[in-house]
């Protein structure tokens, strides 16, 4: 029974996370992200671009305008002609400091480790390269239900860690990111093929991209939508330089004059 609440590593879990990135709710989920993609983080700086995801999802790399954009999944599934390759995420196959942005797409709190996941991701950015990171919130419809949906049923989709916002912040910090900002989004609730909203059933996805109720939200910034996305930058603090020997060599001169006077001296001060 306590083995429904355990969190397993991503290489047993992306087969059935794969089938649910293919439903409708999921797709809600996918396309508010890939909206505010579009609109705050399109036009990023750098020239790599590496995201790691559930599913391979070539719409999404196409969000953003590097050249050079490639995906990493957990286990060789789905569509492999939008795969770039299949890796561990606590170990990824890349030389440190290569990539200019990286994107986390719930990849994080589905890992077994979240610490590990991000800070490998971190290894592989670049100084002042970009981090954004996608999490669902604990105190969103989908984190909310994920306790009661964990007692009836075995589906992944429901077994990831609840990362606070102010903890995942907390965790940045300490890796030395600077975070720009945190969006939310995805405000209804989880259905298996429609919302109920006034003048009847409506689809998740809407046809002009974002519902009215959406919209709303997003506009106050309401904090409880079904995931936050996190905007940060990678800042890596200079050592200690030599310049100082330089300020040595200016004042030493004056240091070995004062302690060649005698303390007897007229220019000692009497008290």
């Amino acid at each position: 029974m306590l083995k429904r609440f355990d969190i397993e590593d991503l290489g047993e879990t992306s087969a059935d996370l794969q089938d649910w990135s293919e439903s409708e709710f999921a797709s809600y989920i996918m396309s508010a992200e890939k909206r505010i993609f579009t609109k705050k983080y399109s036009h990023l700086p750098g020239y790599r671009f590496l995201r790691l995801g559930l599913s391979p999802s070539q719409e999404t790399l196409d969000c953003f305008s590097q050249i050079h954009r490639f995906g990493l999944q957990s286990q060789l599934l789905g569509n492999i002609a939008e795969m770039s390759a299949a890796a561990d995420f606590c170990d990824l196959p890349l030389p440190s400091e290569v990539v200019d942005v990286v994107l986390l797409q719930h990849s994080v709190e589905f890992s077994e480790s979240p610490k590990a996941s991000l800070n490998e991701a971190l290894r592989v950015l670049a100084p002042g390269g970009h981090l954004i990171i996608c999490v669902f919130n604990p105190v969103g419809p989908t984190g909310l239900i994920k306790f009661p949906m964990q007692l009836v049923t075995n589906r992944s989709q429901y077994r990831f860690h609840n990362l606070r916002k102010g903890r995942l912040i907390d965790w940045l910090t300490l890796l030395n990111c600077e975070v720009l900002d945190v969006d939310h989004g995805a405000y209804h609730w989880p259905r298996s093929r429609a919302v109920v909203r006034s003048g009847g059933l409506r689809p998740l996805v809407q046809e002009k991209g974002i519902s009215s109720w959406d919209n709303a939200c997003e506009k106050i910034r309401l904090p409880i939508g079904n995931f936050y996305i996190i905007h940060a930058v990678k800042r890596v603090a200079r050592g200690i330089s030599s310049s100082s020997r330089v300020w040595e060599r200016s004042v030493s001169g004056r240091l070995r004059s004062s302690a060649a006077k005698p303390l007897g001296s007229k220019t000692e001060r009497k008290y």
